[in-house]
């Protein structure tokens, strides 16, 4: 506990909730103990909990909802930051394939995810706000069976018993072993209440533990921990990639599906192994981390993100003074889609203290476009246009716009998106509120058939984020230039800019620059609109190949002087980081050579970025 009274790491600062954790469970009351082992450690960490009967976030609480899948939403309903969604449903992909409206809730609550096999599936199904919560043993939810309970071989009456839902995978197995003689429990048509399984379980020899789908690595460890409680020697569906802890692992007996008849056969005759069994499985569990230690992080983390959601909702409300921001936009040879793009600056409800254009040497109408708007909207009368004579690369230019530029907040533009209209408005505060961040993206629509067209949601979190990027996802990028605003006076102080070698990821490149200082990241949910893609590069690359918009391609980057060995993927990639932070290779170097070699021909100095590597 804080010196308030409060838990350590609550925040301070005006949060609207308080530290009171309202449980609640969809699920039957088989599964009641798994919520209650949260509960109790919760109440370690000096929280105040209780239980709901029904599922609700119209409160001052922090919310959790456990075995969820019957609390669907509309598509369009946003859950609000105090309401916590816990997934123990192994094979996310599959089960959310059949149930939309638990995907929709588990993209609009923050969820504990227990499954790391389901995480890597989470950007990809729109799962943007989750956390990995591990398995934990909390005692006083989940207490041993004295070994003095245990009951002697005469008086175990079942040889193997099983409980869960009873799918036709599940089935062929149970009617397998009736078959070959043994004498097997497990629930048909109607669930065993806890009362019925817990006087079945001391009566059983083997407990028996199944995936409930081929497609699952992940083993279904509620059912294990009750098993292993009780004492019961377990026979498990294992495989070498199956996601257990390695301690419990250890203290059963696994083996595939295919398997499971003749091992179990083969543990109910072997006492002094069931024996081993029974003494290991406990052990195993006590090994495994307090749930109270699990939680601890996986609520810091929580109340970061909340406290996050929290400001940026305010934002929209703020009547503090508007800070001052700049907007910086290149173009070249923008004319089709640039009147959008300067209506949308000039509609914005926080008016830009400067608007610069540098135009990198378009050689259709661009500039005239530019010039026309800036004589017909007031709005645009002071916007600074810089030309250049010939095209010079985007970072370049940006660069060249960026030494102009003054104020509180840099937000980047492109010409082919068009942002909404309290966009600059909510960024801005956002910064000024989380002095901690020094760049914040946005959420983004793409225009297409659909009307409306759905909300691309991105990563929110600075870990997330970074993660994404470094991990080059290849299902969108977590960050999108021309939605981006940075804090313009930590990139002046500390002497930052876009670096000319990167070519149209040198925004990248400032953004790592950032990470390095200490800055963190984050995405604001602020619509933004394109024409085909956001940020999108033309629809033919430089190098001439097709672009889908998503990523970049190989041509584009050798294009801006970057050596192709550093995209790991090609189109819809994400964006490369490997020339950000430096590449190795021969290839690499021999590029990079090469390129000094023709802008010391072209008058210009290569920039050493030996530092970065």
């Amino acid at each position: 506990m804080s010196e308030g009274g409060s838990p350590q790491g609550w925040p301070a600062d005006n949060f609207p909730y308080r530290p009171h954790l309202r449980f609640c469970s969809l699920g039957n009351e088989n599964v009641q103990e798994v919520m209650e082992g949260f509960r109790l450690a919760c109440e370690r960490l000096g929280y105040t909990t209780s239980i709901a009967p029904g599922p609700g976030v119209d409160n001052d609480d922090i919310n959790l909802f456990f075995f969820a899948m019957g609390l669907s939403l509309p598509s369009d309903d946003e859950l609000p930051p105090n309401a916590i969604v816990v997934n123990f449903e192994p094979a996310l992909p599959a089960l959310l394939a059949e149930m939309p409206g638990y995907q929709r809730l588990l993209q609009r609550a923050h969820v504990w995810e227990y499954s790391l096999e389901n995480m890597v599936h989470h950007p990809a199904l729109g799962i943007y706000r989750s956390d990995y919560v591990g398995p934990g043993f909390e005692p006083l939810a989940t207490p041993l069976v004295p070994a003095s309970e245990v009951l002697d071989d005469a008086q175990q009456d079942i040889d193997v018993i099983f409980f869960g839902e009873t799918t036709p995978r599940r089935l062929q197995v149970l009617e397998a072993l009736t078959a070959a003689g043994l004498r097997v429990a497990y629930p048909f048509g109607t669930a065993w209440t806890p009362a019925q399984r817990d006087a079945l379980l001391p009566r059983a020899k083997v407990g028996l533990n199944m995936r409930k789908a081929d497609h699952s690595s992940t083993v279904e460890l509620p059912r294990l921990s009750i098993l292993l409680r009780h004492r019961k020697a377990v026979v498990s569906e294992l495989y070498p990639h199956s996601e257990i802890p390695q301690v419990l692992r250890d203290a059963v007996e696994g083996c595939t599906k295919d398997e499971l008849i003749d091992r179990v056969r083969a543990l109910v005759a072997d006492a002094p192994r069931r024996r081993a069994l029974e003494i290991a499985g406990p052990r195993a569990l006590q090994s495994l981390p307090p749930q109270h230690e699990v939680l601890a992080g996986a609520m810091q983390r929580y109340l970061a993100a909340a406290r996050q959601r929290w400001v940026g909702q305010q934002a929209r409300r703020t009547g503090e003074p508007a800070s001052q921001v700049s907007v910086l936009m290149v173009t070249r040879d923008d004319e089709t889609h640039i009147v959008e793009a300067l209506a949308s600056i000039a509609e914005q409800s926080l008016a830009p203290h400067q608007i610069i254009v540098v135009d990198d040497g378009s050689t259709d109408a661009t500039v005239a476009v530019v010039r026309a708007r800036m004589a017909a909207d007031p709005r645009l009368a002071g916007l600074l246009l810089l030309q250049a004579p010939v095209p010079m690369g985007w970072a370049a230019a940006a660069q060249w716009g960026l030494m102009q530029a003054h104020g509180d907040a840099l937000a980047l533009w492109s010409p082919t998106v068009r942002c909404a209209p309290e966009r600059l408005q909510v960024q801005s505060a956002f910064l000024r509120a989380s002095p901690e961040i020094s760049a914040v993206g946005a959420w983004y629509v793409r225009d297409g058939d659909t009307e409306p067209p759905p909300m691309q949601r991105l990563p929110e979190m600075h870990e997330q984020i970074l993660a994404a990027l470094l991990a080059h996802l290849p299902h969108e990028q977590p960050l999108l230039m021309g939605g981006l605003m940075l804090a313009l006076p930590r990139i002046q102080q500390r002497g930052l800019g876009f670096d000319a070698t990167l070519g149209r990821f040198a925004w990248l490149g400032l953004l790592l620059e950032l990470v390095r200082g200490g800055a963190r990241r984050c995405a604001a949910r602020q619509p933004r609109h394109g024409p085909d893609s956001p940020d999108a590069p033309p629809r033919r690359g430089p190098c001439g190949n097709r672009c889908d918009g998503a990523g970049p391609c190989a041509g584009a980057l050798a294009a801006a002087g970057l050596p192709r060995c550093a995209v790991r993927r090609c189109a819809a990639a994400g964006p490369a980081l490997r020339p950000a932070v430096g590449a190795r290779c021969r290839r690499c170097r021999g590029a990079a050579a090469r390129h000094g070699e023709r802008l010391r021909a072209a008058g210009r100095r290569p920039r050493d970025h030996g530092a970065a590597r």
